[in-house]
């Protein structure tokens, strides 16, 4: 009977405690443990990756960063800075002859299949190399360009450092492993941010896949970007991450998995790198990155500041009708729809996007501001200057949001005047400021005849001076 009762009290105790679990808060994520839902607070040690680093890429601004600075072998990331020098020092449309040593990488490097003695379109290859990560590709590109690898990759050291890297050595034009080829995680962010400034880098750079076309020795070949997963949606692309825009992945058992990528979310553009990851954690890596790069901006647009405070103008000559007194409120419509017109600015310094909108902002107007006005009627221009001097202006119409009509008591306008002349059959000459000279030259020319005339007839004569007589006295002896 006590065992029993026993039995009762601990099983009422079981479920209380059960109860009192059931009705408690849920409990804070673990302290330090990645919460996605807050991505603002991301850690270095959230991170796979050896090396990681996000920045924005319109200013090269650093945003988040994990051992930036320690040299690590690059992979196939070395290929970015391959196709930029290439894109930039040559024609694309010049065909590149694959030598022998070209053709001959080793077995266990990534490559297109290229044979001794083919041609190839370079536009062609440098695409095919970016996309399947072709060492053979990278240098048959090297060789065409500065007739052999060695003085490439010469030139490929020139450029790092002249692009700002301090940490990078290359010893090829690919990114198979060789004990001194060593970058950074902060070189190759720099890297990518100068080469997505090539517009054909930035479309090459996005590429999920890429058929190269047929050759002399071989048929067309299609390949497969290796982060398509990243770039593109699909059913089972679970790394798939919406704001990417490119860039390069690399692997090889020393460097581990790398991955440059890029995103563009709002008008806010990051470039973010990832060294020695896993084949799975550079995605998440990479998403953590940019996510984080995200919160650190507020991002708005020329359109939305200017309709915080739209233009209002004041129109002459209304009717007296006119209830607002002739105040016209202008909208705003962009002339290309897919004109660039954001403004970013870091996180708590939203008040310097209206300042930028204020300073770089013109206004012309393009008609007199007098009525009559017609709803819809443009009234001129305005006229946005980015703050990047790479970036073209982007103009907007200013468009009446109403229709004032005009007073019927005032006097018709020059234009007006010269409306009517222009519509009148009459084969009287035309109304012109050339025909107001002419009509009017004999009506001045006759004033001013008569007006000298009047002159001369009214002038008054001055009285002529009679010479007084005076005799003088003479002297006689």
């Amino acid at each position: 009977m006590g065992k029993r009762l026993r039995q009762a009290h601990l099983s009422q105790l079981l479920s209380s405690l059960l109860a009192l679990l059931l009705l408690w808060p849920p409990l804070p994520a673990f302290a330090g443990e990645y919460d996605p839902a807050r991505p603002e607070n991301l850690e270095a040690r959230n991170l796979r990756a050896s090396s990681a680093i996000v920045i924005e890429q319109s200013s090269g601004r650093v945003l988040f960063e994990k051992n930036a600075d320690e040299m690590r072998p690059p992979a196939s990331t070395t290929k970015i800075l391959t196709a930029l020098l290439a894109l930039t020092l040559a024609d694309q449309d010049e065909i590149v002859t694959v030598s022998s040593y070209a053709a001959s990488v080793p077995e266990d490097a990534s490559k297109i299949g290229l044979k001794e003695g083919e041609q190839v379109r370079l536009g062609d290859l440098i695409r095919a190399t970016m996309v399947q990560s072709g060492n053979d590709g990278a240098i048959a590109i090297a060789e065409h360009l500065m007739g052999s690898e060695q003085a490439f990759v010469a030139l490929m050291n020139e450029a790092a450092v002249r692009y700002g890297c301090t940490g990078t050595h290359f010893t090829n034009s690919h990114g198979y492993h060789e004990d001194y080829h060593l970058s950074t995680a902060r070189d190759l962010a720099i890297i990518a941010r100068e080469a997505m400034q090539n517009s054909e880098f930035r479309q090459i750079a996005l590429l999920t896949s890429f058929t190269l076309p047929p050759t002399n020795l071989s048929g067309a070949r299609r390949f497969n970007n290796r982060a398509i997963d990243f770039l593109q949606a699909g059913d089972d692309s679970k790394y798939y991450y919406q704001y990417a825009t490119g860039i390069k992945t690399g692997q090889h058992s020393q460097a581990g998995d790398c991955f440059v990528g890029s995103a563009t979310k709002q008008g806010i553009q990051l470039i973010s790198v990832v060294l020695n990851s896993g084949s799975t954690a550079k995605w998440r890596d990479t998403a953590q990155l940019l996510d984080y790069g995200f919160t650190q901006f507020v991002s708005t647009t020329v359109a939305a500041l200017y309709m915080q405070a739209p233009k209002v103008i004041n129109i002459s000559s209304f009717a007296l009708e006119d209830s607002d007194l002739g105040r016209l409120e202008l909208n705003l419509r962009k002339v290309d729809p897919l004109a660039n017109d954001a403004l970013i600015a870091p996180k708590g310094s939203a008040d310097d996007q209206m300042s930028i909108y204020n300073a770089r902002t013109q206004i012309e107007y393009t008609r007199t501001l007098e009525a009559p006005v017609q709803a819809g009627e443009v009234m001129g221009i305005m006229t946005y200057t980015p703050l990047n001097p790479g970036e073209e202006p982007v103009q907007y119409e200013l468009i009446a949001g109403r229709s004032i009509q005009r007073r019927a008591s005032i006097a018709p306008t020059v234009e007006e005047i010269k409306a009517y002349t222009d519509a009148d059959p009459n084969p009287f000459p035309r109304f012109s400021v050339e025909f107001v000279i002419i009509a009017l030259l004999p009506v001045v020319a006759l004033a001013v005849l008569l007006r000298l005339l009047f002159k001369l007839i009214t002038r008054k004569r001055k009285p002529k001076i009679k010479q007084k007589l005076e005799y003088k006295t003479r002297y006689y002896r």
